[in-house]
């Protein structure tokens, strides 16, 4: 092996490796530091290789950190009974949506969210409450879960979603009026232990998920940040089909 390759052998094994037990002594860690400082000091263009192949390591061992989360997250995805959902039970392709009341991309999200579960028999949408940007989104929210119906749950949500401006107490109260329901009943039952329980789940989730902004979607164990239009859904869920079938 050329003596520049064990030198980066050495760096990497060194790098990549600091809470594993150390394979050298201290004088030979200082000798060996030395070393490849003094190699990379005469072959400064060795060092962005390094650093590229070192990065490129770290990204790989995120991306299967991720899918593992995202797997050993199942339940907590798909199947949280105080999520609202569209679409069949069995669906085998699932769109999970993390947005917050306030959000404009989130709004902007509505419209190819419901044009996509009209065209694909074999969606499912999850709906994950994420409020984030402003205490009236966390009122929007809990009172979101504090709605029985799942048919009165999507038509508040839609009618925020499509609320051009700030959602804040007036808007929800006016909203909850259209919709035959007691602003004062519902902010009551809003309050409760449990729907603040499935909140801060809920953002216990996204942070586990690497998810920090709204909309982000998860559609088959595969992470999407940001808005999707209803091509970028599409081709998110023709990809989901064909692992399906492999």
């Amino acid at each position: 092996m050329r003596f520049g390759n064990v030198i980066l052998l050495v760096a990497g094994l060194l790098m990549l490796a600091p809470a594993q037990a150390a394979p050298f002594s201290a004088a030979q860690e200082k000798a060996i530091e030395k070393m490849i400082a003094d190699y990379f000091i005469a072959n400064p263009e060795k060092l962005g290789g390094a650093l590229d192949n070192m990065q490129a390591h770290y990204q790989e061992l995120e991306k299967l950190r991720l899918a593992q989360t995202i797997e050993d997250s199942a339940d907590a995805l798909y199947r949280t009974a105080s999520d609202f959902t569209l679409g069949r039970a069995d669906a085998p392709i699932t769109i999970v949506e993390f947005f917050d009341y306030n959000c404009g991309y989130c709004k902007r999200a509505l419209a190819p969210l419901m044009q996509t579960l009209d065209e694909n028999d074999d969606v499912r949408l999850v709906f994950k409450e994420l409020p984030i940007l402003s205490d009236s989104s966390r009122v929007a929210a809990t009172t979101a879960l504090a709605i029985d119906d799942p048919l009165t749950f999507l038509s508040y949500h839609t009618k925020l979603m499509t609320h051009k401006g700030s959602v804040n107490q007036t808007v929800i109260d006016k909203t909850l009026k259209e919709l035959k329901l007691s602003p004062k009943a519902i902010a009551k039952k809003a309050q409760s232990a449990d729907i603040a329980k499935a909140i801060e789940n809920t953002s216990q989730l996204a942070t586990r998920l690497g998810i920090n902004g709204t909309p982000a979607f998860v559609i088959n164990g595969e992470i999407f940040p940001g808005a999707l239009e209803a091509a970028d859904l599409t081709a998110a869920i023709v990809e989901a089909r064909k692992k399906l079938t492999n």
